[in-house]
């Protein structure tokens, strides 16, 4: 479906009748448009992703969604008429609202398409922009010569990830926000000469840490101010470095531990395609022991000894299981605790 936003009308081409299993994707993009150009002043942006805490139903201001679209927009470029959009996300998702709202301002022409993990494959010509998950862009590797720039969202992305994009001409950005900021607040350029080893967040978007090193956000021309449950290296009220959540913490013996740590350290030792997890399950003298999940059929896997050395011991995996799907949330998020429950309730007495 293409909505041509440049038009003096906006005009919308290849529609699909009632009763095509893709009718309701349509529909809620098409319904979130006509929202937009109602009376209210408010709209529903759907349930919050968690990261501040419990997921819950959020409306935003209008007016402060157009304001978050255009400081994305100025940031990247992307001001002049006539750009082509890819929309590839779940039309619920922050991303892709946010997304819309941008095309509908700056008159950009946009193709939209359902979510697949590999949306690049069979389109034809080229985009200026397109929003991704890690998933979508490992999977898209081959084709992303097709979009000028691609903005990576929804989860971290993983070191093989990063080291692959090194050697793509795609412009290619990390972005930090959620719900509550009305998408992103910060940008972190992973590929090109001008890459940056940080997030550097919007001027008018001063940042903090509080005693759990969570970082807090404080948004001046919004007028607001989030306390996020993301650990951080902060580095200064415009910089940060993600670590992971603090409501992952794993405390193993007393030891509290980052899963997210810990995936860093073993990434590399699991084939690139996969994708995995650390958790933990309950354990009579730890409290709680360090597993690895990882997703699919069973396979062996070797991580050598030397990676556990020092403190890091406490990092070595008590066991291995394996999941043949992970379960996600709509952000295309693993849902950790349900992942945990399910090896918990049907796998951990094997």
């Amino acid at each position: 479906m293409w909505i041509h936003f440049s038009s003096k009308e906006i005009s919308i081409t290849n529609l699909v009748l009632k009763g095509h299993p893709l009718y309701q994707w349509q529909e809620s993009i098409l319904s979130f448009l006509k929202n937009l150009n109602d009376k209210n002043q408010t709209v529903l942006m759907s349930f919050t992703s968690g990261t501040t805490g419990y997921p819950k139903k959020i409306f935003m201001k209008k007016e402060c969604m157009y304001e978050s679209a255009k400081r994305t927009v100025n940031f990247l470029n992307l001001k002049k008429r006539g750009i082509r959009g890819l929309l590839c996300l779940s039309p619920n998702t922050i991303a892709s609202k946010m997304f819309l709202i941008r095309a509908m301002i700056f008159q950009w022409d946009i193709y939209c398409i359902p979510p697949s993990s590999n949306p690049l494959e069979n389109i034809e010509g080229h985009f200026d922009i397109v929003s991704m998950v890690p998933m979508q862009v490992f999977s898209s590797l081959n084709h992303l010569d097709k979009i000028r720039i691609v903005l990576i969202g929804g989860s971290s992305i993983s070191v093989e990830l990063e080291k692959r994009l090194q050697k793509i001409s795609t412009i290619c950005y990390v972005t930090y926000g959620m719900t509550e900021t009305l998408g992103h607040i910060a940008f972190k350029k992973i590929n090109g000469l001008d890459k940056t080893p940080y997030f550097q967040s919007f001027e008018d978007v001063y940042l903090s840490v509080d005693k759990r090193n969570c970082l807090g956000i404080y948004d001046y021309d919004m007028g607001t101010f989030i306390q996020t449950n993301d650990i951080v290296h902060f580095i200064s009220i415009h910089k940060f470095n993600w670590i992971g959540r603090f409501d992952h913490i794993i405390n193993s013996g007393g030891i509290k531990i980052l899963p997210e740590l810990i995936e860093k350290e073993i990434y590399p030792f699991i084939p690139s395609h996969k994708r995995f997890l650390i958790s933990s399950v309950p354990d009579k003298f730890f409290g709680e022991k360090i597993v690895l999940i990882i997703e699919g059929d069973f396979f062996s896997v070797k991580i050598p000894q030397s990676i556990f050395l020092g403190e890091k011991k406490f990092y070595k995996p008590k066991r291995i299981f394996f999941v043949k799907n992970f379960i996600e949330n709509s952000f295309g998020k693993l849902k950790r605790k349900e992942i945990r429950n399910f090896v918990i309730k049907n796998l951990l007495t094997i």
